[in-house]
C-alpha cells in the first residue's frame, strides 16, 4: 500500500521527552517529570515538503529513517486513540519508516494499539520493541504474543534490557538470537546508559544496535549518577561504530527532568528579533554529530511530529542556534541542580568536556 493510499483510507482520522529504550534500574526512586503543557492543537504547520534521510543501521543492511517514532508516551493520553492515530499516520507520510513502541514499559501498553494503527503498513515499516515478559508469560510465549499484536511473522528491531551474566535473565541473550537465526528478528540490540553497560555483553554476543542517550547538554542519562567515569560515556559512539554496531540515539532533548527547564532558558537568552525554534536547534545538533544513524524520542502531540521532521528536511544549523545551545549549556552547568532531584544533582558535574568541532562534538 502507498503513502498517499494509507492517508485515504485510515479509518480514524515537538518536541517529545525522548525516553525511548529506556528502563529504570531497580531500586531507582521514580519521580513525576514535568509533564509538557496538554493540547492537540496544530500549533505547528505541517511540512509541505522535504526528504528524510535514510542510513543503515549498523552493518545489518537495515535501511532507517534519520528519525523515528519513539516508543515513549504518558499513560493518559492512551484513550486519544484518534490522534495518535493520525501521528503514525502522518510521521509515516512525511517519511519515518521504523516505529518503536512500548508496552508494560510505563504502564502505556501501546502494542496492540499500534498494532491497528500500522496494519495498513505493517510490510513498509520497520517495528521495533523491548521483549518484556509480563503476566505471567514466559520468554518465548511473550514473543509470539508480540508477534500477533503487529501481525507479523518477525521483528525487525528487539531488544532486551541490559543484563549482567550474574542476572538471571541472560540467558534471555541465547534464546533472542535463537529467534534471529529463526528468520523470526532481524536485529538484535540493547539500550544502555552507562559505558560499562556495554560489557561484556558486546564482546559475549554479536549486538547489532545500541541504544543510548546523545544530546548537546550532557550526553549522558538522567540516571547518570550511578556512572562512575563519565569521561567514558563520549568514547561510545567511536567504540560501536569501530565495531560495526549500530547506534541509535535518545534523549536528543536531554531528557524529563531538563527539557521544560532548558526551553524556559533559551526563551530568555534569545535575542531581540531572534527566531529560533530550540527544539530544533537541539535535533539539529544531534543530526549534525555524524553519531545517529536513527534517533528516537516520545513524541505526544501531532505538532510535535511535525516540528521534529522539519528539522530533518532543514538541518543546517544557524550561527544563532550554534551561539543559544552554547548560552544554555552554560547557564544549565550553574543552575541545573536547581532543577533536578537532590540524588539526582551532582550529575550536573559531569557534563562532558569536548573538543567540539565548530559547536558540535563529532564522532
Amino acid at each position: 500500500m502507498k503513502r498517499r493510499d494509507f492517508i485515504t483510507r485510515s479509518a480514524t482520522g515537538a518536541l517529545g521527552l525522548g525516553m525511548a529504550g529506556c528502563g529504570m534500574k531497580p531500586g531507582n526512586v521514580k519521580i513525576a517529570p514535568e509533564p509538557v503543557p496538554f493540547s492537540f492543537g496544530d500549533n505547528y504547520p505541517k511540512p509541505k515538503s522535504g526528504t528524510m534521510p535514510v542510513n543503515e543501521l549498523g552493518k545489518t543492511g537495515i535501511k532507517v529513517s534519520s528519525f523515528a517514532f519513539g516508543s515513549h508516551m504518558r499513560p493518559y493520553l492512551r484513550p486519544y486513540e484518534r490522534e495518535r492515530e493520525r501521528m503514525v499516520r502522518d510521521a509515516f507520510e512525511l517519511g519515518i519508516n521504523i516505529y518503536d513502541v512500548y508496552d508494560k514499559e510505563h504502564e502505556v501498553y501501546q502494542y496492540e494499539p499500534m498494532g491497528r494503527f500500522l496494519k495498513p503498513i505493517i510490510n513498509d515499516v520497520l517495528i521495533s520493541i523491548a521483549v518484556l515478559p509480563y503476566d505471567g508469560r514466559n520468554f518465548q510465549q511473550e514473543f509470539e504474543r508480540d508477534l500477533r499484536c503487529f501481525g507479523r511473522d518477525y521483528i525487525d528491531l528487539a531488544r532486551l534490557h541490559v543484563y549482567k551474566p550474574e542476572n538471571k535473565r541472560w540467558g534471555q541473550w541465547d534464546q533472542l538470537f535463537k529467534l534471529k537465526e529463526e528468520g523470526k528478528v532481524r536485529a538484535v540490540g540493547v539500550p544502555i546508559h552507562y559505558y560499562d553497560d556495554l560489557f561484556p555483553l558486546i564482546d559475549s554476543y554479536p549486538i547489532d544496535f545500541v541504544v543510548f542517550p546523545f544530546n548537546f547538554y550532557m550526553n549522558i542519562c538522567w540516571d547518570g549518577y550511578l556512572m562512575k567515569e563519565p569521561a567514558k560515556y563520549a568514547t561510545i559512539p567511536k567504540l560501536l561504530k569501530d565495531r560495526g554496531i549500530g547506534c541509535i540515539t535518545m534523549k536528543p532533548f536531554a531528557g524529563d527532568f531538563l527539557v521544560t527547564p532548558l526551553l524556559n532558558v533559551a526563551e530568555q537568552y534569545k535575542k531581540k528579533a531572534e527566531e529560533v525554534n530550540f527544539a530544533q536547534a537541539m535535533l539539529r545538533y544531534v543530526i549534525n554529530s555524524g553519531v545517529a544513524d536513527t534517533t528516537y524520542t516520545g513524541m505526544y502531540y501531532p505538532s510535535h511530529v511535525y516540528e521534529n521532521i522539519d528539522a530533518y528536511y532543514n538541518p543546517a544549523l544557524s550561527g544563532e542556534e550554534k551561539r543559544l545551545l552554547a548560552t544554555v549549556k552554560k547557564v544549565a552547568k550553574t543552575k541545573a541542580h536547581a532543577w533536578l532531584p537532590d540524588h539526582y544533582r551532582f550529575f550536573t558535574e559531569w557534563v562532558p568536556k569536548h573538543k567540539d568541532i565548530d559547536g558540535i562534538m563529532t564522532v
